[in-house]
């Protein structure tokens, strides 16, 4: 007995919704996509680095571009990072701190529509953005670790989700049909309002639920 003949079995009793545990091979992945097209919900995990790789990967595993982008409704990714202890310490970062932070936010951001089309106005609407949602008195604040009692001198306790959710739009299914390239499929993503884990890791840390070196470490390409 192995994983795919369990898999089968699992579909002859007509489940509404099945969850696989991985998909590491060809077949498992081609059953999986089979039983989304008849009508059941499928999940799955993948080991990848995000989640538009994800799309190559399972091409790569011979997966037929359209059936899988007809199945498709969404790839979520997910990273841990540490979370601040309530002992947290709240400052208003240096202007070139600033610079740096939105440098590394617009990187993430490069290959989109906007920012081909000009660079400078959608930087400066991204910044405009993060203001209004995160800032305060038209600026923004950073928080550091900073130790105590409850959390053992270290700063953080605990764990927050850095997640990446890759909706699966007409768009995206069009370029899944046409092999495109993971650079492609991410300016795509992100034109559909996705946020990346680094994005959405930065976003957290102008919230005050992790901090920006945190999101460093695990956001590592």
């Amino acid at each position: 007995m192995d994983f795919a003949t369990v898999m089968k079995a699992f579909l002859r009793a007509d489940p509404d919704i099945i969850m696989v545990g991985e998909m590491r091979d060809a077949e498992t992945t081609s059953i999986g996509i089979e039983a989304s097209l008849t009508g059941h919900l499928v999940f799955a995990t993948l080991h990848t680095n995000s989640a538009p790789e994800s799309i190559v990967r399972l091409l790569d595993m011979g997966m037929d571009p359209f059936n899988f982008s007809d199945a498709l409704l969404g790839i979520l990714a997910q990273r841990l990072a540490k979370r601040l202890c309530k002992c947290k310490e709240a400052y208003v970062p240096h202007e070139e701190e600033v610079k740096l932070f939105m440098k590394e936010y617009c990187n993430e951001l490069v290959h989109t529509r906007a920012f081909q089309t000009d660079a400078q106005a959608a930087y400066d609407e991204t910044l405009a953005r993060l203001l209004k949602d995160y800032g305060k008195d038209g600026h923004f604040v950073f928080y550091r670790a900073k130790g105590c009692d409850t959390c053992g001198g270290t700063g953080y306790k605990g764990r927050v989700g850095l997640h990446e959710l890759m909706i699966g739009t007409e768009a995206l299914k069009k370029l899944i049909q046409e092999h495109a390239r993971v650079v492609q499929l991410f300016a795509q993503a992100l034109d559909d309002g996705m946020l990346t884990l680094k994005m959405d890791g930065l976003e957290k840390a102008l919230q005050g639920v992790t901090d920006i070196k945190q999101v460093r470490a695990v956001c590592i390409k």
